[in-house]
């Protein structure tokens, strides 16, 4: 196990200095945060933790292109799988071209990730990451998720890694959050998400038998 004392050391909460030192990561997204602009109704943040320090929410623009992608992808299926444009003329064609679009847009609206210096959130759920309790990699359909629960019952159910991950000054402070957690030997975590997220192999548990058994047989 290695000593506490050997992690980066944690922010402070107001200032978030000194910022943490680069994280590992599976996603290199460069969407820092907005300078140039206010976000968009954030939710209520756990204030009594510190200020928002680094968040990301996609420009309103996104919405609108992301839903006129889907729909144009729509027709075009209508179109080919029809041969012709008699699709025009029925109204359920149309009815699932703008519920799509319409549901498009409103889940883009909601998405919202932020952190402080010792706190992340998902949307309008938040964990303090320098007491978590339980860390999972999962996946939830086509996403790599991590599964996230604190000391205060917190809890973030489903968190994109390349959401968490896409902006890196964000991703800095989380992780260095999840380093001293899993340094505190409370938090239940388990070989595979140390592996995902390169937790330092002398911090989280070690892969049994059968993993590396599987793990050698994968790369062969």
């Amino acid at each position: 196990m290695v000593n506490p004392i050997d992690l980066p050391p944690m922010p402070d909460s107001i200032t978030g200095e000194p910022r943490p030192p680069q994280a590992p990561r599976i996603y290199h997204g460069t969407e820092y945060t907005p300078l140039e602009r206010n976000p968009r109704n954030p939710p209520d943040a756990p204030d009594h933790l510190g200020p928002t320090l680094e968040w990301f929410q996609p420009h309103v623009r996104e919405k609108y292109i992301s839903a006129f992608t889907l729909m144009t992808i729509t027709v075009a299926f209508f179109t080919i799988s029809n041969g012709d444009l008699r699709w025009i003329h029925w109204w359920g064609a149309w009815l699932i071209i703008t519920a799509g679009g319409w549901l498009m847009f409103r889940g883009i609206r909601n998405h919202w990730t932020a952190a402080g210096s010792t706190w992340v959130q998902c949307r309008d759920s938040w964990v303090d990451t320098y007491h978590l309790t339980r860390i999972r990699f999962s996946a939830d359909g086509p996403n790599r998720v991590l599964r996230l629960k604190d000391a205060h019952g917190n809890e973030i159910h489903s968190f994109k890694i390349s959401d968490i991950q896409g902006n890196p000054d964000l991703w800095d402070l989380v992780y260095n959050g999840i380093l001293h957690s899993v340094a505190s030997d409370n938090c239940d975590i388990d070989a595979k998400t140390c592996h995902i997220l390169k937790i330092p192999y002398e911090l989280g548990p070690r892969p049994t038998r059968s993993e590396r058994i599987r793990g050698r047989r994968r790369r062969g």
